[in-house]
């Protein structure tokens, strides 16, 4: 692609495989999480002209201009953005905190519109730049101790339309991705606490398996690509058949 492209919640799952993806296939990128060790230990098999890596929290959401502003400064304008970054719970009503609300939504909706905002300032993008975040199924699904996560990424949802209606006139693309369950160190790490039986019931709820990271990032690195360049406002599910199966 030859672009410069920003990716969040780069240390680990979804995240790190794109932007693996992305500079294998001849883009440079910005890689981001809290984490330097793990962001280095993502791309260490890699030229170092290929990233940089810029450590950040992006629940500060009061810092986000000086990020957005260390990205433009350290290689100009971006082509791409992919939010990647989030931060899940599991817990019933009962036991909801206002701090928790505040915590999920900080890095897993407002950081991404914020970011979304201030990269497509003028002189913060390229021409034909393209913009994709992260949602998940759980804002379509009725999993039990989700409501605060499901609303978080709901709400991405939501905000893809009207956005990219704007975002159009300044010929950026904006597209969300809604993946399935991929196998991830945070899905292993779910499934330790499993029973044989209950393994077995969410792998049969994929028809086609359950995913690989690479599967979602093949579609992530595509929507940032000029092959998409007459897509935008489109959220995508990348399921397996999951949700087809419990039409």
């Amino acid at each position: 692609m030859n672009k410069w492209i920003v990716v969040t919640g780069a240390s680990s799952g979804i995240g790190r495989c794109t932007a693996r993806t992305i500079i294998e296939r001849g883009s440079k990128v910005v890689l981001t999480s809290r984490t330097v060790s793990k962001l280095k230990e993502a791309v260490k098999e890699y030229s170092e002209e290929k990233y940089v890596i810029i450590p950040w929290d992006l629940s500060d959401l009061d810092s986000l201009s000086d990020y957005a502003k260390r990205v433009k400064d350290t290689d100009g304008p971006i082509s791409g953005l992919v939010h990647c970054a989030g931060i899940q719970k599991t817990m019933p009503l009962s036991l909801m905190k206002k701090q928790t609300i505040f915590d999920v939504f900080n890095l897993n909706t407002f950081s991404a519109m914020f970011l979304v905002s201030l990269f497509s300032k003028n002189g913060y993008f390229a021409e034909s730049a393209s913009f994709v975040l992260i949602s998940s199924l759980a804002a379509h699904e009725g999993a039990m101790g989700k409501s605060i996560y499901a609303a978080s990424k709901g709400a991405i949802e939501g905000f893809i339309p009207a956005t990219a209606s704007e975002l159009a006139l300044k010929g950026i693309r904006l597209n969300a991705v809604i993946p399935g369950i991929v196998k991830t160190e945070m899905v292993d790490d779910f499934f330790k606490n499993l029973s044989d039986e209950q393994k077995k019931a969410f792998e049969d709820s994929y028809p086609l398996g359950l995913g690989d990271p690479l599967d979602v990032a093949n579609l992530i690195e595509y929507l940032l690509s000029d092959k998409a360049k007459w897509i935008t406002g489109e959220c995508y599910k990348i399921d397996g058949g999951h949700m087809i199966r419990k039409a």
